[in-house]
């Protein structure tokens, strides 16, 4: 089994890995206790791309529509790649006043 490697930080310290802030959204990511250094091992970087892509995707206002008694928004077309498709179960959850979660199952 292989030793898992420490990346040593300029300012000294060694830089761990755990969730930072990236243009709007959180993400994995190798970050420096000491002097807040941060940077993305590959994997963390592969998975930051796809994450901004789903963002993309996703991040834009949409307007309520009448279904029947029912309300309701549209998704776009681009969620495929994620998985997303008709039928497909969801979890709604409230997350304050305004705003609501919606969860892939």
């Amino acid at each position: 089994m292989a030793k898992e490697r420490k990346i040593k930080c300029d300012c000294g310290s060694i830089i761990e890995s755990k969730q930072a802030h990236f243009e709007g959204f959180d993400t994995e990511a190798m970050v420096c206790p000491k002097c807040g250094f941060t940077t993305l091992t590959k994997e963390q970087a592969q998975q930051y791309a796809k994450i901004k892509q789903l963002h993309q995707i996703i991040d834009a206002e949409r307007k309520i529509i009448r279904i029947g008694n029912s309300m309701g928004f549209t998704l776009p077309d681009g969620l495929k790649e994620f998985g997303v498709k008709v039928g497909r179960k969801i979890k709604t959850r409230a997350i304050g006043e305004n705003s609501f979660k919606v969860e892939l199952v």
